[in-house]
């Protein structure tokens, strides 16, 4: 499985394979990572619950609604784990990490192509499986569409019928366009309707910190349970609880979310405008990130160049040339289109 951000044995002046935080770190998380070292001569709590109280203050649910883990990866692992699965349904193309779990746990999978791997509520009705597990991720990744939110909730009606139980990825949610509306920022009170429903965030995206692995579930108490028990006890670390706790306290802030918004949008527009008057087949997008068309060679010559973009060839149903770029600062995404410009006079 591949993933964006394999900088090691290369020489990389501009990493565009990884979707994190244009403005960077927040100042806020850096002073709690120092404030984290205090700790560094105790356990973490095994319990998180300072944690746990934290996220779920801002979410709005109860404290036994939540578990934090180390990364959004731990805890698809953990969840299809304590799920067990025998069949499993995936929206394609989609994030490879779901495949890699699902696998481990020796479950049979289906993989369902659909336009920018959105869910497709009438896919039940049309070939009468009822799946044990299905995988939504919203935005979608690579194509970076949101869901539509009548579709979403229409699917997880029927699934909840059904009994399959749905992991909704939102690793990039809090950086999309549907972030913007107040009303359906925070989508944490579904798992009080649906108790099939296990949501999971990432907060080493929207922090920009992915050496600190930050990852949060939601789901109902007696599904939480289930899943710390596939868990070490000790599964955060310090230095991750201060961060994750100094992170909502942000994400509490409306305008926090509003100025990181203005800023994705602004660059995304910039670098879709830029990169389709090269010729390039650039797909709409909603999230932090762009999918587009290129020659094959394209991502070994800006390698040459010392930028790294994601191959997305490795995703089902994704053709080579096939790329995903981040958005980043405006500086950075100038410096990018220029050399793009220059590498594709000679590719």
């Amino acid at each position: 499985m591949h993933h964006g951000g394999d900088i090691y044995g290369k020489q990389i002046e501009l990493d565009y394979s990884v979707n994190l935080r244009p403005l960077g770190i927040p100042g806020e998380v850096l002073r709690s990572v120092q404030k984290a070292a205090d700790r560094y001569g105790t356990y973490p709590d095994p319990a998180q619950t300072a944690v746990r109280r934290c996220i779920a203050e801002t979410e709005g649910v109860g404290a036994d609604c939540v578990l934090a883990g180390n990364g959004a990866s731990e805890l698809i692992l953990a969840v299809v784990r304590a799920i067990g699965p025998g069949s499993a349904w995936l929206f394609e193309p989609a994030y490879g990490g779901y495949e890699y779990a699902l696998s481990a746990a020796g479950c049979g999978i289906r993989h369902v192509i659909t336009e920018s791997g959105t869910i497709d509520p009438d896919v039940c009705e049309e070939t009468g499986e009822r799946p044990d597990v299905v995988f939504v991720c919203d935005p979608s990744n690579p194509m970076g569409r949101n869901e539509k939110e009548d579709i979403l909730r229409d699917f997880l009606d029927r699934m909840q019928e059904t009994g399959t139980r749905v992991i909704l990825d939102e690793s990039f949610y809090l950086m999309s366009d549907r972030a913007g509306d107040p009303a359906a920022r925070w989508r944490g009170r579904l798992i009080e309707e649906y108790d099939h429903l296990y949501l999971i965030r990432s907060m080493t995206k929207i922090l920009a910190a992915p050496g600190i692995r930050m990852g949060v579930l939601l789901s109902s108490p007696e599904n939480i349970a289930e899943v710390k028990r596939k868990l070490p006890e000790w599964n955060l670390s310090v230095t991750a609880e201060e961060a994750i706790k100094a992170g909502y306290g942000l994400l509490a802030d409306p305008a926090f979310i509003g100025r990181d918004l203005a800023v994705i949008r602004r660059e995304r527009a910039f670098l879709m405008r830029e990169l389709s008057a090269l010729d390039l087949l650039v797909c709409e997008s909603n999230a932090p990130y762009l999918c587009f068309r290129g020659p094959d060679g394209l991502g070994d010559s800006l390698l040459n160049r010392g930028i790294l973009i994601r191959d997305c060839s490795d995703y089902y149903g994704l053709e080579k040339g096939t790329w995903r770029i981040a958005v980043k600062d405006h500086g950075s995404n100038v410096r990018f289109c220029q050399i793009v410009r220059e590498v594709l006079r000679s590719v």
